[in-house]
């Protein structure tokens, strides 16, 4: 859902001024798994689950929600508002002086109508 997501036209071309997306995949990836726990640092977190680094590898935030109610919740492919949300703010934490926050709000509102329920 979030690969999907982050390749709709109107979120990459602001997702690639900021940020580059690196998947391990824990099951089949050499050491993986290793590499997971080892960013995960003993949080609590499904799949996907999500971190940012800066440039030097540091830790800036995770998708461990840091809100009211969903206090280190797993956010993985943020469908509910409130994982919406902490995705936002995720980005917003990290966007450094490239991507603006107007930039953030299209990719917000983009979110919300990706994350509604498909017709079957």
């Amino acid at each position: 859902m979030l690969e999907e997501f982050l390749g709709r036209d109107v979120t990459a071309p602001i997702y690639a001024k900021g940020w580059v997306d690196l998947m391990i995949d824990v099951d089949r990836d050499t050491n993986g798994k290793q590499v997971n726990e080892r960013l995960q640092k003993g949080r609590k977190g499904g799949l996907p689950w999500m971190v940012i680094l800066d440039a030097d590898g540091e830790e800036l935030v995770t998708s461990n929600a840091e809100l009211e109610g969903h206090e280190g919740a797993n956010i993985g492919g943020p469908r509910a508002d409130w994982e919406q949300a902490w995705f936002v703010e995720m980005l917003r934490r990290s966007k450094g002086a490239k991507v603006t926050e107007a930039e953030l709000e299209v990719v917000a509102a983009d979110l919300a109508e990706y994350s509604q329920p498909k017709p079957k």
